[in-house]
């Protein structure tokens, strides 16, 4: 594979300031523990998902706690936490210093959990695709492996939404620790925030309660990079999909780098939307391809279709963990013109899918209550202990 000059320039530099940001880390990583926990999701491009769920439920017993948020340039920390930019010195130091650690992806290869730490990983979603060691086209390299087991055995607690999660995110990230299968605390709100459905839908515009609202969220593709090395958008829409349909709009977080309001087209633009829970409760209709949001989104019990031009490309490169064409809960099309006349017959749809739906409900949200953030904090009450305490 041939890397652009420019791509190549990119990594050098990051590598440098890995190195600089590696050493000042493990300066502070001398300094005493602090009663401090830190909260982060996809490194500060995202104020939501596991990690906000958990924020608020503790926040909740005690308004008082030193809670620390991850931000970039983009985000802002939510009420009732300091914001620290990723990569800057006061990031460094909550990194080294925060007792509790909350995270839904990695840190960074220089970090190594303290004696004292205890660091909760929530993980960002119910994987279709395969994973890690998984991958059906790809072995990942040696340093790729050594990275997964050194991050994993940093582990105290990996939080899973379901049992078919359990027993894959274990094996692929090879992790032999204590595994919580509790729901996920980012669902919470949709069970116990459908009254939020009209107040998102109205700050985002859309005043006309006739209007079908269609969420299109696609995934990322392994293969479509910048020449800066930067994930692509994926936009696989063209043309009105009818005067009565709304479109929204949410790229992925690996894309961020390199959106722009043009992605988006014609849609209203919802990728740096605070919390995508609550654009589940705004839409009546997912449009997706193999993203994990079509397990948390059938927490809603609304429909799903499936745009994924390139299905058998993808399934055949990165492989899915079961025969998905068999267990869809809606349609999968092939073609992007087709989605109009789809979204004309969704009420037949929703007949037509009615027992793969609730089949799938049973396999995936079954412990979708509203009460995965209280089951979180409840089984990892001795990590916060000095938190309450103290105070």
């Amino acid at each position: 594979m041939k890397y652009s000059p420019t791509r190549i320039l990119g990594a050098l530099r990051r590598r440098e300031l890995d190195w600089f940001r590696g050493a000042v880390y493990r300066a502070f990583s001398k300094s005493p523990l602090t009663n401090t926990l830190l909260f982060e999701s996809f490194q500060g491009k995202v104020i939501g998902d596991n990690p906000l769920a958990i924020f608020a439920e503790i926040k909740s017993r005690n308004p008082r706690a030193e809670l620390v948020f991850t931000v970039n340039s983009s985000t802002k920390a939510p009420s009732g936490a300091r914001g620290v930019k990723h990569g800057s010195l006061a990031w460094l130091r909550a990194l080294a210093t925060a007792k509790v650690l909350v995270n839904n992806t990695n840190f960074p290869g220089y970090f190594r959990k303290r004696s004292g730490q205890t660091y909760i990983q929530t993980w960002h979603g119910t994987p279709l695709k395969r994973l890690g060691r998984d991958i059906v086209d790809v072995v990942p390299t040696g340093s790729y492996l050594k990275m997964m087991d050194r991050e994993a055995s940093f582990w105290d607690y990996l939080i899973s939404p379901n049992p078919y999660c359990t027993e894959i995110l274990g094996k692929t990230f090879g992790y032999s620790g204590q595994i919580l299968e509790t729901g996920y605390p980012r669902n919470d709100v949709l069970i116990k925030g459908n009254e939020k459905r009209d107040l998102v839908r109205k700050s985002l515009g859309i005043l006309d309660e006739n209007q079908l609202v269609v969420l299109y969220a696609p995934t990322w593709r392994d293969s479509k990079r910048t020449a800066t090395g930067n994930w692509k958008p994926v936009n696989y829409l063209n043309g009105s999909l009818g005067p009565n349909v709304t479109l929204l709009f949410r790229g992925h977080t690996n894309t961020h780098s390199a959106h722009s309001e043009a992605v988006a087209k014609d849609a209203i633009d919802v990728t740096d939307y605070k919390n995508v829970a609550e654009l589940y409760l705004a839409a009546d209709v997912l449009v997706t391809d193999y993203s994990s949001s079509m397990f948390d989104f059938s927490v809603t019990g609304k429909p799903m279709i499936f745009l994924a031009p390139d299905f058998d490309d993808y399934g055949a490169k990165r492989g899915f963990y079961f025969d998905f064409e068999q267990l869809a809960p809606g349609p999968i099309l092939r073609d992007s013109s087709f989605l109009r006349k789809s979204l004309e017959s969704i009420d037949s749809q929703k007949s037509e899918y009615a027992k793969r739906y609730l089949a799938w409900q049973m396999k995936f949200n079954k412990l979708e209550d509203g009460l995965a953030s209280k089951r979180v904090v409840d089984a990892t009450l001795t990590a916060f202990h000095s938190l309450f305490s103290d105070h």
